[in-house]
């Protein structure tokens, strides 16, 4: 029983970690990101994020992020991941008062 318990704690202190580890990402603004079936360019092409996408990054491998997005697990690279929702503005238009762009 005894070693059961011990089994049993361990095995929550696992799942506690995992937990831990996994958070919230967004795709850089701006890009497109390709979702691939593992972590390198040498795996396929399974899917595209678009800009400002949130996903749940579950893993880390050699610069790749495992994400998790509609129940389905995806492979990115991680140095276009950010850790803050975009910020989405328009730039003022500049006009003149004589119509011309210079």
């Amino acid at each position: 029983m005894k070693k059961l318990l011990i089994s049993a704690i361990i095995a929550a202190s696992a799942l506690g970690a995992t937990a831990a580890t996994a958070s919230s990402a967004w795709i850089e603004q701006g890009i497109k990101l390709n979702a691939r079936s593992g972590p390198g360019t040498h795996y396929k092409v399974i899917g595209t994020f678009h800009a400002c996408t949130n996903v749940h990054v579950v893993g880390w491998q050699h610069g790749w992020a495992k994400v998790s997005y509609n129940h389905h697990y995806y492979w990115v690279s991680g140095k276009y991941l950010q850790n803050h929702a975009c910020t989405h503005y328009a730039p003022k238009k500049k006009h003149n008062s004589y119509g011309n762009s210079y």
